[in-house]
């Protein structure tokens, strides 16, 4: 059995597939070693009863038309041919805001540019002027933050004189732009509630990052693969195998092995050794330091890395299997955003403890009919959590009281705000809290939002310094953890790029490798 290859990728996450179909598809040897049963990390679904849960997913935002608009991850899948294996589905407009406080507020969040300034009017009358001069300046903002996530070597005269606005709002939060730009208060808090999707107050998040996916969601709209995120997976990994790649589960690696700060290969929990000099590793820094590396084969920048940044977000998802149809029970929309206010900073404050009820609620069958059977809905609830709220409060004997009651308010605060009864037609349910998390993808503490994008940490910075987190030669992190930060387009963009990265090291000779 071969034990040699030129990489070997950890985790068979969006990244890591991704990293190592580029790997193999250069004529290169790479294997996969991943510790779960089935390809894709978060990117998976699961089975219950006569229900297929979709996993994570709710959007990809950065897919575009087959025709004259390609985004991003369109461009990348096209190039391996994956859109052939995929059927795409797109999701109908619209997203519902519900803001529960007093005074309740309900706005619908329309894809493409014109829908939603005519959309807008209908809150604002007067708002159509104001809307246009915006979306001209969140496209001259995105075309700059493209150009510079898209190009290594970045010329800063170039973007003064190409996005001059790009410069001017690059450094700054949503909420310091935001007061210059005097939007009408009311169209401020629609545009500005998809913050929900970074974990991060707009008082702490990037605008050029926020302006780049926002506008990217509203021009190019959003999709879903018909047959949930396996189908990326799944194909994915069938294209490594078809390069030659191999990938192999059920045996997690529990550690790299290091010599003289350089990688030699790795160990797996069933015994076996592999050699390598190269490793793209889908995790995050602290599970490397806490686990995978000894520690006293680490320099210590590795602990100035970690203290200098924040994790982001925990979840907890409630997967409902219902046995009516959603137009009997009610519901109306793809995906419903659930606040107490509109205000990001109060509502972060409040999922700092267990009984925060902000939540996100997606309906797959509204994008999909053909989700699940006739007459029946699958419906997955999500809170978001920050600080040690579970630590403190869980364990071994309550655990499962404890979860099965917050799902159950969950279900009632989707009930009672949308005047819907969905607790009598519930068929199947399951219950993913921040520890199934942790237990399945290594997700350190259940953040599965990876490093929290902070402006201060945002991917503008991030970007400047790609190589920050190369700790020991020959390894390379990519996933939620990286440049990038989470979702399904990001994960699968930065585990790309670094490959890439690793192939110039090969190349280069950087390492060289001596047991191939």
């Amino acid at each position: 059995m071969k034990d040699n290859y030129d990489v070997i990728v950890i985790g068979a996450g969006n990244a890591g597939l991704m990293s190592a179909l580029q790997i193999a598809s250069k004529g290169k040897s790479v294997l996969v070693l991943e510790a779960n049963s089935v390809p894709g990390g978060l990117a998976t679904s699961f089975v219950k009863g006569r229900f297929e849960f979709e996993n994570t997913l709710r959007a990809v935002h950065n897919l575009g038309s087959e025709t004259n608009n390609k985004g991003r991850l369109r461009k990348l899948f096209n190039e391996f041919n994956l859109n052939d294996e995929i059927e795409w589905l797109e999701i109908p407009s619209s997203y519902k805001i519900i803001k529960t406080d007093n005074p309740r507020e309900e706005y619908d969040l329309v894809f493409g540019l014109d829908e939603f300034i005519k959309k807008m009017q209908d809150y604002e009358p007067e708002s159509k002027d104001k809307l246009s001069e915006f979306f001209d300046l969140a496209k001259e903002i995105r075309d700059g933050f493209l150009y510079m996530i898209s190009n290594d070597n970045i010329d800063y005269d170039f973007i003064k004189e190409k996005y001059p606005n790009f410069i001017n709002t690059a450094a700054y939060s949503v909420e310091e732009v935001f007061k210059k730009l005097k939007l009408p208060k009311k169209i401020e808090d629609i545009i500005k509630s998809y913050w929900i999707y970074f974990g991060v107050s707009t008082l702490n998040m990037n605008f050029a990052h926020y302006m780049y996916i926002f506008y990217e969601l509203i021009s190019n709209k959003a999709y879903i693969p018909k047959n949930r995120s396996m189908e990326i997976s799944l194909a994915i990994e069938k294209k490594i195998r078809d390069y030659g790649g191999k990938v192999w589960f059920n045996d997690r690696v529990n550690k790299i092995l290091v010599e003289n700060n350089s990688v030699v290969g790795v160990t797996t929990e069933s015994g076996k050794t592999y050699k390598t000099n190269h490793i793209i590793c889908n995790t995050s820094l602290l599970n490397i330091y806490e686990d995978l590396i000894d520690k006293d084969k680490l320099d210590k920048k590795v602990l100035r890395l970690l203290n200098g940044r924040r994790l982001g977000a925990k979840a907890l998802t409630v997967y409902l299997g219902l046995n009516k149809s959603p137009e009997e029970l009610g519901i109306n929309n793809y995906s419903y955003f659930i606040y107490n206010s509109l205000d990001s900073n109060t509502e972060i404050e409040k999922m700092k403890n267990l009984d925060s009820n902000t939540i996100v609620v997606t309906c797959l069958n509204k994008a999909n009919p053909e989700a699940s059977e006739k007459d029946t809905t699958i419906l997955n609830i999500t809170a978001f959590y920050y600080a040690d709220c579970f630590g403190s409060i869980l364990n071994e004997e309550n655990y499962y009281k404890v979860k099965e009651k917050i799902a159950s308010k969950l279900i009632e605060r989707f009930e009672t705000v949308c005047g819907i009864n969905i607790k009598d037609f519930i068929e199947e349910i399951e219950i993913s809290t921040p520890y199934t998390y942790s237990l399945y993808d290594s997700s350190y503490d259940g953040t599965v939002y990876g490093w929290s994008l902070i402006n201060s940490d945002s991917i503008l910075s991030r970007i400047t310094n790609k190589d920050e987190d190369a700790i020991v030669n020959g390894l390379r992190l990519c996933g939620a953890y990286s440049y990038y930060g989470h979702g399904y387009d990001s994960t699968y963009i930065n585990g790309y790029e670094i490959a890439n990265k690793t192939l110039n090291d090969i190349d280069k000779g950087d390492v060289k490798n001596e047991n191939n």
